[in-house]
């Protein structure tokens, strides 16, 4: 299956929430994929925003083991 990915690069603080949403949203419903990468870099607040989305969903997180700035979000 193909590992989809969203890259938050450049994205402000304040637009992060809608695009993680429409991202997940998307993934969620449509049953492409298991799960998803989402390339935050390695700023905290950017993490914590994407989880703080992702929990609204009732779903997880773990860092990529390679990359440390991607978090990969499976879902169940």
């Amino acid at each position: 299956m193909k590992l989809y990915k969203l890259d938050l690069h450049g994205v402000r603080h304040h637009e992060v929430h809608s695009k993680v949403d429409r991202f997940i949203g998307g993934h969620i419903f449509e049953r492409k994929t298991n799960s998803v990468k989402i390339v935050t870099g390695n700023s905290p607040r950017m993490k914590e925003i994407v989880k703080e989305t992702l929990s609204q969903y009732q779903l997880d997180s773990k860092e990529d083991f390679f990359n440390n700035g991607c978090l990969i979000v499976t879902f169940l």
